[in-house]
């Protein structure tokens, strides 16, 4: 008994996938989604920027103000100086400690930077001559020595 029919002829047809949607679809999508990312980028962007300063280290911050006030006339660069000096030490010690005056904000200095270059060397001059004519060289030498802390290296007072 055999059936001489055609094995081939029960099989099913193939079924193609649907059709994909249109691509106006996939455009729309990936419009509004640019714009979204943009609009958070835009509402994000000045909370980022204020995180990343906070995080660079008052050092650094003291870098950028000195190196902005070599461009200056002494008297201008000598006071200059002096508030970055006061920021870096507002921004280690405190406020309290950068208000201190005289002597005590000398010593202050000298403890922010393990030295003795404020009390007994060229940085004096921030304490005692912000408020009288100076030398361009007397400036030189206090900034000399500034540069010379930034960086590391041991100051010796003169």
């Amino acid at each position: 008994m055999a059936t001489d029919a055609d094995p081939l002829a029960a099989l099913r047809p193939i079924r193609l996938p649907a059709e994909a949607p249109a691509p106006l679809l996939d455009l729309l999508a990936l419009s509004v989604a640019a714009g979204i990312l943009v609009a958070l980028a835009i509402l994000l962007a000045p909370r980022i920027a204020a995180a990343l300063s906070r995080r660079r280290s008052p050092r650094r911050r003291f870098a950028t103000a000195l190196a902005a006030a070599r461009a200056l006339p002494a008297d201008e660069r000598l006071a200059a100086q002096a508030a970055a000096l006061r920021a870096y030490v507002a921004a280690i010690a405190g406020e309290d400690a950068a208000r201190t005056q005289g002597e005590a904000w000398l010593a202050r200095l000298d403890a922010a930077f393990a030295t003795t270059v404020f009390t007994a060397g060229p940085g004096r001059l921030y304490g005692e001559t912000l408020y009288r004519p100076v030398d361009a060289a007397e400036v030189g030498a206090a900034e000399t020595a500034l540069s010379a802390l930034l960086s590391g290296r041991r100051v010796v007072p003169c």
